[in-house]
């Protein structure tokens, strides 16, 4: 079944509800954390319920990079960006937990919140796969397209609730979260925190508040290395994807071979002896099988492998050299940034 373009943006359908209302609000950008793997330390629990760390750490970056992918099509949004981790300015921050994801079945426990702390989603979504879904575009194809469908959907449908307002202080509120990570003694007097655990602000500083102004030359800086990472983790996608499409097209067939033989073992009973036909196919539809999964989980491994290269970034005549995982080097930058800012901003009062 293939999804033309247009229906697919109708899809989305929640967002265009505020635009045919006349309300004219800001787009709100949107930060997606890598998921979290949810991948059990003990190697047997590992093998019982069938979960490949190599496949795992690439799913934990390569179903985030096509939800952004999507949220990008839909154009209903500002910035889309991918994180190694939570982003401390961030309008909407987007986390999720891969539950399953076998071939057949994508469940993931996801939570959207915006820089007021107002839950946008908390809940889990569940989809089984279909054969050729896609959007016309080869890197928008996807067996769980419609799993991303509804995240969009429950995105923008929550959007449409929103009055200009609500986005603006969203907005507002992220950008004082953001500078009082950086300068807490100038910044946290701007903010509120409600019982309910609410954000919001009891004054704004004036437009060309000095401390305001290097706050956003410090965001733009972090904006470099988001920039890099996003580079990286696209780069990642590309090459992933065909491997991995292949990977899950192949856990689907073991699948239902082995529900099939299941099946007619029942079936048969004692008819279904060794040395069979049927039963010499699956033996070699077991050997194919592995021999593919090997390959596939060593190109996967891969793929990771190579999201851990240093990063060498330029930034105001110095170099800095970046090592470690994504999630550390972004980790070391926003340190970076903070003494950048303390060393070169204004003196606070």
């Amino acid at each position: 079944m293939r999804i033309p373009v247009t229906l697919f943006l109708c899809l989305f359908a929640g967002h265009l509800l505020a635009q045919s209302a006349g309300e004219d609000k800001p787009l709100l950008d949107i930060s997606i954390s890598a998921f979290a793997m949810n991948l059990p330390e003990d190697s047997r629990e590992q093998q019982t319920r069938q979960i490949y760390p190599a496949v795992r750490q690439a799913e934990a970056r390569y179903l985030p990079s096509f939800l952004k992918l999507m949220l990008e099509e839909s154009g209903e949004w500002g910035a889309v960006r991918l994180l190694p981790d939570a982003d401390t300015g961030a309008e909407v921050q987007i986390a999720a937990t891969i539950l399953d994801s076998d071939g057949n079945t994508l469940s993931l426990a996801l939570q959207a919140i915006d820089a007021t702390g107002r839950t946008w989603i908390e809940k889990t979504y569940i989809r089984q796969a279909l054969d050729s879904v896609s959007l016309n575009q080869p890197v928008l194809t996807d067996p769980f397209l419609y799993l991303y469908t509804d995240i969009g959907n429950d995105l923008a449908a929550f959007y449409a609730t929103l009055t200009a307002a609500e986005v603006n202080e969203i907005r507002a509120v992220a950008t004082l979260r953001y500078a009082a990570t950086l300068a807490p003694k100038v910044f946290e007097p701007y903010l509120t925190l409600a019982e309910t655990g609410r954000y919001g602000y009891s004054r704004l500083p004036a437009e060309n508040d000095p401390f305001l102004l290097r706050v956003q030359a410090i965001r733009d800086h972090e904006y470099v290395f988001i920039d890099v990472v996003d580079e990286q983790y696209e780069s990642f996608f590309v090459a992933i994807k065909p491997v991995y499409d292949l990977w899950r097209k192949y856990r689907r067939e073991q699948m239902a071979s082995e529900a099939d033989k299941i099946n007619r073992e029942a079936a048969q009973g004692n008819d279904f002896r060794r040395g069979s036909y049927m039963s010499l196919r699956e033996s070699y539809n077991n050997y194919r099988w592995s021999r593919m999964q090997d390959q596939y989980l060593e190109e996967l491994n891969e793929g990771f492998i190579n999201e851990i290269q240093p990063t060498d970034i330029t930034l105001e005549d110095s170099l800095y050299h970046l090592s470690g995982t994504l999630a550390e080097q972004y980790s070391e930058w926003r340190d970076i940034l903070q003494e950048l800012y303390e060393l070169d901003g204004p003196v606070a009062p």
